[in-house]
């Protein structure tokens, strides 16, 4: 790894952790609450200011426009949007079927779906903050020097742990869905490599990225958390991301190579 790829790593996660601490201690009581919410919108925007820095240092006045021109990328498929939001449902709806084989009582409520739209919107505003950094500028970055499936896993490495003060914070949702943190690493792992599949099938858009990390966290809310399964999923969603990821990595082989 270049130094500037370590500079980014360390900033993303020092940045990252600082802004969420205040979030972690007020679920302790340990921090007045009303003046949380800048802190966390740091903390979740850490990832892209990270980005900006170290382009600056490494591209200097250009680096702000190559992190940012990568959500105007053309030159491949559209249909590669309709995968962005359709894979991470299918996905979820698999593991609900699988579930539901062994003996799982699904609470169906076809009413949940009309919230799919507005989650998404929501989640890709939210979410393409944290795109920028670990898509916009490290997986090309480490992709210089190893291939897919290594920079795959360097990213998400790093992109678990930025995770952690989610996990510290109390009744945290996050530690419920994934049951703690070391099965959330092993998962973002798997994920991670979807992600780099979809980055380089489209020629570094982060528009399909932000997209696919929205529909993701907007079909898992649907399907898991608003039917009140998201802990008791987890081992069959689990099985399900292993085989998807396994097709990806074996299967769309050629797609794995960046373009």
């Amino acid at each position: 790894m270049n130094r500037f790829i370590v500079y980014y790593f360390t900033l993303a996660l020092l940045i990252g952790g600082l802004a969420y601490a205040p979030w972690v201690l007020a679920s302790y009581s340990m921090f007045p609450t009303d003046l949380i919410f800048v802190f966390v919108v740091v903390g979740g925007v850490s990832p892209t200011i990270a980005a900006l820095i170290v382009t600056r240092l490494e591209f200097g006045k250009g680096g702000a426009k190559y992190l940012f021109s990568q959500f105007g990328r053309k030159g491949f498929s559209k249909l590669w949007f309709l995968v962005a939001i359709l894979v991470p449902f299918a996905l979820a709806a698999c593991a609900v079927l699988l579930w539901s084989i062994a003996g799982g009582n699904y609470p169906m409520d076809w009413m949940r779906l009309i919230e799919f739209p507005p989650i998404l919107i929501t989640s890709f505003l939210m979410n393409m903050w944290e795109e920028i950094g670990w898509r916009g500028y490290a997986l090309p970055a480490l992709q210089k020097k190893h291939n897919a499936l290594i920079s795959s896993l360097i990213v998400g490495a790093f992109w678990a742990l930025w995770h952690w003060p989610h996990f510290a914070v109390k009744e945290s949702q996050m530690a419920i869905n994934y049951h703690n943190f070391l099965w959330f690493i092993i998962f973002t792992l798997l994920y991670s490599i979807s992600y780099t599949w979809l980055y380089n099938s489209t020629r570094g858009s982060l528009s399909i990225t932000s997209l696919y990390h929205a529909s993701t966290n907007a079909a898992n809310t649907i399907l898991f958390v608003e039917a009140n399964i998201a802990n008791s999923i987890f081992p069959f969603y689990f099985l399900i991301v292993i085989i998807f990821t396994l097709i990806v990595i074996f299967v769309k082989h050629s797609s794995m190579k960046p373009t």
